[in-house]
């Protein structure tokens, strides 16, 4: 359980600076963001990825599809409750608790990922297939990492339809780049090789990194300047 908070809560606070630093101070004299507010609705994501991940893996059955269509829609709706409250309608601001909403939920998917498949799954990534192999270790911290890149970009996304008041227009991309995701995932577990399953790990691992980069350092700045716009506010010391 120890490593596997590490290796969970590692990256994500490494994301977590990595993307926000240039939003907050010093960088900025007025953030773009309240910090306890963040970190507030980061708890909360904290406290949802974890129901999340219980019922993922009480109910799972990676072989039907349905199942790995329909859980990836229940996260980003849950998302969408959450955020979905008058105090974020219009704001620049709900596009980081979006972020730091998804940076938890996938935190904790990420915990229970590492934990469980990395104790209860035999064989995974193992010659002898009794015990989990150095390899197998290695797939599933990059499963691990790939739910915590594909949610915190989809809940920005959702933080975006708050922030722009189109939540179901954003929620709606949300879900569909979620359901992409956990379908090439359902691809991986029944795949019948070991090729087979780390070329789907991969593919999972790029899509999540390119949705985040897409999403995190292509579109942010300027979602942030045309919430603002909305709001009739101008910054010029927006991130490039």
């Amino acid at each position: 359980m120890y490593t596997a908070g590490i290796l969970a809560f590692a990256p994500t606070l490494i994301l977590m600076y990595a993307v926000l630093r240039k939003y907050t101070y010093p960088a900025v004299e007025q953030p773009f963001f309240s910090d306890p507010s963040f970190f507030k609705i980061f708890v909360v994501g904290l406290i949802a990825g974890t129901f999340l991940c219980a019922a993922y893996y009480i109910f799972l059955n990676p072989l039907n599809i349905v199942y790995m269509v329909l859980f990836p829609a229940i996260q980003c709706l849950a998302m969408v409750t959450i955020m979905n409250l008058r105090r974020f309608h219009g704001k620049s601001d709900s596009v980081f608790y979006g972020y730091g909403l998804g940076l938890g939920t996938g935190c904790t998917m990420a915990l229970g990922t590492i934990y469980l498949l990395g104790t209860v799954v035999s064989g995974f990534g193992s010659a002898d297939g009794d015990t989990v192999g150095i390899t197998g270790y290695v797939w599933i911290f990059l499963v691990a990492l790939s739910y915590i890149l594909i949610l915190s970009a989809i809940g920005t996304t959702i933080g975006e339809g708050i922030a722009r008041l189109r939540p179901m227009e954003f929620a709606l991309q949300a879900v569909l780049v979620n359901v992409v995701f956990s379908m090439i995932l359902w691809a991986a577990y029944s795949s019948n090789s070991n090729i087979s399953l780390y070329i789907c790990l991969v593919l999972a691992l790029i899509v999540s990194a390119v949705y985040f980069y897409y999403v995190m350092y292509v579109k942010l700045s300027s979602v942030v300047r045309d919430v603002l716009k909305m709001e009739g506010k101008s910054r010029k010391d927006v991130p490039r």
